[in-house]
């Protein structure tokens, strides 16, 4: 019980600074309010962007311009709807979509354990296993590249920022039962192109 509280004080003050540097932001275009800003959130942008794309050098100038986008965007943000790192995650997964769109990128995403073995994190993985991984997630990604640029911020922010369907649907302003029902299709659809492939 105390860990949990401990967490939910965490968030709540996290969203307190949050608000007064928006505000510094938005009210007085403060430089120093959006210097704080960005650092408090540009490495977990810059890890859910380089999980879904495999390439750092690429994943550091697009969470670059996710975070351009996202304080010229600042004055349109609604707490109400989502958390600042959930808003933030969506504009960073629509700079990826974009940037496969305009052949900017070759996505490769990671393996989300490409270094270690499942049953033992201190036991190295074959090679030959991480790169066949690599490979069919580059190949699923393009697959689902296919699908419609809501269907793919689902599919990356469910996957790779880890939020939950409640979380996704709020920032979406979608019903959670609507943004399952497409993840799943995705999923069904995933699943029916590549067979009995899988990665470890």
């Amino acid at each position: 019980m105390g860990w949990f509280t401990a967490r939910q004080d965490d968030a709540t003050s996290r969203a307190a600074i949050d608000r007064r540097l928006i505000r510094a932001i938005v009210r007085h275009g403060s430089p120093t309010a959006a210097d704080q800003l960005v650092r408090a959130y540009f490495d977990d942008v810059l890890a859910f962007i380089w999980r879904m794309t495999g390439d750092r050098e690429r994943a550091f100038d697009l969470t670059q311009e996710a975070m351009i986008a996202a304080l010229r965007s600042l004055a349109g943000y609604d707490p109400d709807k989502a958390s600042l790192r959930t808003w933030l995650y969506a504009i960073a997964s629509h700079k990826v979509i974009d940037a496969r769109r305009a052949n900017r990128i070759v996505i490769t995403p990671l393996p989300l354990d490409e270094a270690c073995d499942g049953d033992d994190p201190n036991r190295a993985r074959d090679p030959a296993d991480v790169q066949t991984d690599v490979d069919l997630l580059a190949r699923i990604d393009a697959f689902v590249g296919r699908f419609d640029a809501g269907t793919q911020e689902i599919f990356h922010l469910h996957t790779a920022a880890d939020l939950t369907f409640p979380q996704i649907a709020q920032a979406r302003g979608e019903h959670t039962e609507a943004v399952k029902a497409r993840y799943y299709r995705l999923i069904q659809a995933i699943r029916k192109e590549f067979g009995d492939e899988r990665t470890n």
